[in-house]
């Protein structure tokens, strides 16, 4: 067994759940329909797992986002931060004091562009050695994600809110499929049993992603369901268990 073997192989077993990445996996940059990343998300669904919607947006315009896409069952918000699950219930808070000690310390940050959620604070990525400076003794991380810098409590990824999630659902396992684009997706993808990247990711989650789309967005988001996540559930369908082999797929294999 190779090493990288025997480091996912605690994580086998049947998919009940599939989590997903919006901005630019789900959804391409500047997108005004929503009808491509919908019917991804209803193929999800007829291979029978729940989708957790896993974004690092705000809970409020990631909540308007999945009334729109119609086949959400639960949402990972603020990066894991703040969980709804199932969609419809009311959503819980990882972490709101600590974000409260974060905007008392982020009063005086000189830069433009802060944005505040119920719990994550995003500033640009430039700013990332004056806001680390502000919140020097703080339990915090701060997170990259593209040409954004995400303030979260220490140890809240979407890996952490993907699990939240799946529990919340109350699920015969907790094994899920994930796929995303960029740094701060690669704590959710190293937790799934199944992992994709899509055509347009950034080179380190293509490097730790078990599977390499050609396509990008939502065409990749569909490859990865259609190929990857289906033969990986295809044993369960004649009672078995699924198993990924080891080998990352690359795009032209």
């Amino acid at each position: 067994m190779s090493a990288r073997q025997e480091m996912r192989s605690d994580r086998h077993g049947p998919l009940t759940a599939f989590a997903v990445d919006l901005d630019r996996t789900l959804l391409r940059p500047g997108a005004r329909s929503y009808r491509a990343p919908s019917a991804v998300l209803s193929s999800v669904r007829t291979l029978g797992l729940k989708v957790v919607l896993a974004s690092g947006r705000e809970y409020l315009p990631l909540s308007r986002i999945a009334r729109r896409l119609g086949t959400v069952d639960a949402l990972v918000a603020e990066n894991g931060a703040v969980i709804e699950a199932p969609v419809g219930t009311r959503p819980r808070a990882i972490g709101r004091t600590l974000g409260r000690r974060v905007r008392e310390r982020l009063a005086g940050f000189s830069g433009p562009g802060a944005e505040y959620g119920e719990v994550v604070v995003s500033v640009p990525r430039r700013a990332k050695r004056e806001v680390a400076g502000l919140l020097k003794g703080l339990a915090v991380e701060l997170v990259p994600n593209v040409d954004r810098i995400m303030v979260l409590p220490r140890g809240v990824t979407k890996a952490t809110g993907t699990r939240r999630a799946v529990r919340a659902l109350r699920l015969g396992s907790r094994h899920f499929a994930a796929i995303g684009d960029a740094e701060n997706d690669l704590a959710l993808l190293r937790a799934a049993s199944l992992s994709g990247a899509v055509g347009n990711a950034e080179p380190g989650v293509r490097a730790v992603a078990d599977y390499v789309c050609r396509a990008r967005y939502a065409a990749g988001v569909a490859e990865f369901v259609n190929g990857p996540v289906s033969r990986y559930l295809a044993p369960r369908r004649r009672g078995g268990v699924g198993r990924f082999d080891g080998r990352p797929a690359r795009p032209g294999e």
